[in-house]
């Protein structure tokens, strides 16, 4: 929920945002950035106000306000501040961190992939508070910088997602998935709660269940179901903080199962370990850990997941299926006591991870994908759907509204007739009706 200041400052920096003038032969972004502290403005400036190509927050911070304080302040910023300057120049991020402001409330996510999102997080992970301008502002600052946006994106990758895109993206570690992500779709998850979010991820997950019914459902493809639910699976991830989903599962399997701590696991050893209740031992998997090499790639987490619990073509999708869900329960409940332990989210999360890329791992082997082919599907399906912009309103930074048209056209017929209002037919009843009701009776 955005403040009143929060509007009349971040209107603020977009207007100063306008006067930006590009350097020469260079297609540049406007971009201005404002200093409030105890909503009072401290200072105000825009790229190249005093020196040509001069950074906005370098202008603001080391120009205007260098021997002011700033500890506590908030920093409205039309661009996610750069996290790449070329030597000796100091990343803008660098420098909001150094003068140790409280807040950042950014306009737009920079296009350019080697900066995109990694700003955010840099930010976030130096405990500095990061926000979002509201919805209309971030449009407009969009349509501004619409040459600058299309200066970043690669002309070989669009939204149809090119061959060369696949076989870059291939390299693409986890992490990098994830900041990816949630730089595309934070704009459009940022009013979402987490509980939201999880409720999405149970809902594509069911998906998944077609695999063990052998069931057809318009609408759904069920063997990219696993690549949507991973999607989902970041995005939570990224609502609740997680600084590296990478660390979150390596805690929990070092290449190693973290009951019986074997590569195979051990079954009978397992089900000793798990009957005495007492949970993963932490300290020794951290000790494997350490002495382990950690997968790097989308590819290589599925691999490293099929050697831990290797399948068969004996292998069903029905009993993995079924501890999935259990799992997911297990992270619904996670999310719902997160504020109180937050920790047992960490645990939880990567359980459900793990039997994704059991599930996947099992259309492999049924599909005749093994050595060399395991887990090149999951990561084409990914970057198939999941390029650097929004699929379905081709925005860097997605602007779709919170449910798409198709998804209530496609879920149109299963509403009874003249019964989904709150009308007098209808079966819904209205909130006051409600509270009269059941606030009354006793």
């Amino acid at each position: 929920m955005h403040t009143d200041d929060d509007v009349k400052f971040a209107k603020c920096a977009v207007e100063l945002a306008r006067k930006c003038q590009s350097e020469p032969n260079k297609i540049s972004p406007f971009v201005a950035a404002v200093a409030v502290k105890d909503g009072e403005i401290l200072g105000t400036a825009f790229r190249g106000e005093l020196g040509i190509g001069e950074h906005a927050e370098y202008t603001l911070l080391e120009r205007k306000l260098k021997d002011k304080p700033l500890a506590g302040a908030t920093i409205y910023v039309t661009l996610e501040p750069c996290t790449h300057r070329n030597h000796p120049k100091i990343p803008c991020v660098e420098r909001l961190i150094e003068r140790k402001v409280a807040r950042v409330v950014i306009g737009s996510l920079d296009p350019n992939p080697i900066i995109r999102g990694r700003g955010q997080l840099a930010l976030r992970s130096a405990n500095i508070t990061t926000d979002l301008f509201p919805a209309d502002l971030m449009s407009e600052l969009e349509e501004m910088n619409r040459a600058f946006i299309r200066s970043q994106r690669d002309p070989n990758v669009g939204l149809e997602t090119s061959a060369r895109f696949i076989a870059t993206s291939a390299k693409l570690t986890l992490d990098e998935w994830y900041d990816r992500l949630n730089s595309v779709y934070w704009s459009k998850n940022f009013n979402r709660s987490a509980s939201e979010i999880c409720l999405h991820l149970i809902e594509v997950i069911g998906g998944l269940s077609l695999l063990a019914s052998g069931k057809e459902k318009p609408g759904v493809d069920k063997d990219k179901q696993v690549s949507k639910a991973i999607a989902w699976w970041l995005a939570l991830c990224g609502k609740v903080g997680i600084k590296s989903v990478e660390d979150l599962l390596w805690d929990k399997f070092p290449s190693v199962c973290p009951y019986c701590q074997h590569q195979p696991h051990k079954q009978e050893v397992c089900a000793d370990k798990k009957a005495q209740n007492s949970g993963p031992p932490w300290s020794d998997l951290a000790t494997i850990g350490a002495g382990k090499k950690r997968p790097k790639t989308l590819r290589e987490w599925q691999v490293m997941f099929n050697e831990i619990y290797p399948v068969t073509q004996q292998s069903e999708f029905a009993p993995s299926f079924a501890r999935l869900y259990e799992e997911l329960a297990e992270l619904a409940e996670a999310v719902r006591v997160f504020s109180a332990v937050p920790g047992y989210f960490l645990s939880e999360a990567a359980d459900v991870f793990a039997w994704l890329m059991n599930i996947q791992n099992i259309a492999d082997e049924k599909a005749g994908r093994r050595n060399a082919q395991r887990g090149t599907k999951l990561q084409d399906d990914f970057a198939k759907a999941y390029p650097d912009a929004c699929q379905d309103c081709g925005a860097f930074v997605c602007r779709c509204p919170p449910i798409l048209a198709a998804t209530i056209g496609r879920i149109a017929h299963e509403v009874p007739t003249g019964r989904g209002s709150y009308e007098d037919a209808g079966r819904f009843m209205t909130p006051d009706i409600c509270a009269e009701r059941f606030m009354g009776t006793h």
